[in-house]
């Protein structure tokens, strides 16, 4: 009795794993189709648009792999901030000025205070390795 009691119960399991999959499935296809939706240009001929936005789609991505690395693709996107800091290339000795960094204020680049000066050129003395034999 038992055993007739797991064997419909691992049978359930796995329609419930099949049905799983197939909603999955439908939900991407879904999301495939809600894609094409806003790329039809011909609202007389709506199927036959979807298609040839799924081949422009399609054929642009496959054509891409054959673009110069440098070229940008939907394969390689060039970053949505990119302000350089990810190529910089120091050109000071001083190890403090060799790791990169990117501006925070939203308002760009500003002149320091005579007080944030002093705080600034004072934590740089500090953390520079170069002066650690200074400071012993």
């Amino acid at each position: 009795m038992r055993g007739n009691y797991v064997n419909k119960l691992c049978k359930l399991l796995s329609k419930l794993k099949d049905l799983s999959l197939l909603i999955m499935g439908m939900l991407l296809l879904h999301r495939c189709i809600q894609k094409l939706k806003k790329k039809i240009r011909n609202k007389a001929r709506v199927e036959a648009a979807m298609v040839e936005a799924f081949l422009v789609e399609e054929v642009t991505n496959n054509l891409s792999l054959y673009f110069k690395s440098t070229a940008p693709s939907i394969r390689n996107k060039i970053p949505r901030y990119d302000d350089g800091a990810s190529t910089f290339q120091a050109t000071c000795d001083l190890e403090i000025f060799k790791c990169s960094g990117r501006c925070i204020s939203p308002r760009g680049i500003r002149d320091l205070s005579n007080e944030e000066y002093k705080v600034a050129f004072l934590y740089i003395l500090t953390n520079m390795p170069e002066m650690e034999d200074f400071f012993m």
